[in-house]
């Protein structure tokens, strides 16, 4: 059975997985009273997607800053109602070898990826505890099953995330909240256009959205994780013992030593 959500926020829908899954729930929901928050830092992108669709409402937002968050929430209240479906997918990505290694790279990716995503939890698990109802998805990555070269300022703000759903997801029990983690293989976006190596099972967007929805709509299982087959890869590679993890690590990256 496929489920239907009265009122959907998405957070970080400017661009990439975000925007496509907005358009995805409001071209595909088939209740055509759905009504999708879309929120983000540009304001700009925002209102190009409310123009798309009369379900589609634009609330910009910084997730870095909590007072933000917190007004951001009160609005989609007092507007909407709380939300039933929250997909927190705010984030930024920048490779850093280790040659580029900064304390200012990796906090700035822990402030949007991480935190972000803390700050928003802070004020809508509560809210949802006490109406007894609500579903919570939080983008992580593939990126955060163990730690890949280049990696060293997203990887760990994508393990931290999947460490803190799997906390959260086992405390909140039977609450009524469901908290569940979505963790993508690559995407093609103006982010991962930086990357200068090939990505195995590139996605676009739209694909990757498509996951998502289907993930999101047709059960409450805890991971939503694709594709499959990187996905099958990345999990293998998980349980691997450090020696043969590093020397496939090696391997990969075209070295004998390391």
């Amino acid at each position: 059975m496929i489920k239907h959500f009265k009122t959907i926020w998405i957070v970080g829908a400017s661009a990439g997985i975000g925007a496509a899954l907005v358009e995805k729930f409001a071209k595909s929901d088939a209740d055509a009273s759905t009504t999708i928050i879309a929120s983000a830092r540009s304001a700009d992108a925002l209102s190009d997607l409310a123009a798309s669709s009369e379900n589609i409402h634009a609330v910009p937002l910084d997730v870095t800053k909590p007072d933000a968050v917190r007004d951001a929430i009160a609005l989609i209240e007092d507007r909407f109602g709380l939300p039933d479906l929250v997909v927190l997918a705010a984030g930024i990505y920048s490779p850093m070898p280790v040659d580029e290694f900064s304390a200012k790279t990796i906090r700035d990716h822990f402030d949007v990826n991480y935190f972000g995503t803390v700050n928003c939890l802070e004020t809508l698990i509560p809210k949802m505890r006490k109406r007894g109802s609500g579903e919570i998805a939080v983008v992580a990555s593939v990126a955060g099953y163990r730690g890949l070269p280049k990696a060293g300022a997203y990887g760990p703000t994508k393990a931290a995330l999947i460490n803190l759903c799997e906390t959260l997801r086992a405390e909140l029990g039977e609450t009524g909240v469901c908290l569940r983690v979505i963790n993508p293989g690559f995407v093609k976006t103006r982010l991962t256009d930086k990357n200068d190596f090939d990505m195995p099972y590139l996605q676009t967007p739209a694909q990757a959205a498509d996951y998502v929805y289907r993930g999101l709509t047709g059960g409450n299982g805890f991971e939503i994780a694709f594709p499959p087959p990187f996905v099958r890869q990345l999990k293998l590679a998980r349980i691997l013992p450090y020696r043969l993890y590093f020397k496939l690590i090696r391997k990969v990256m075209g070295k004998s030593n390391g």
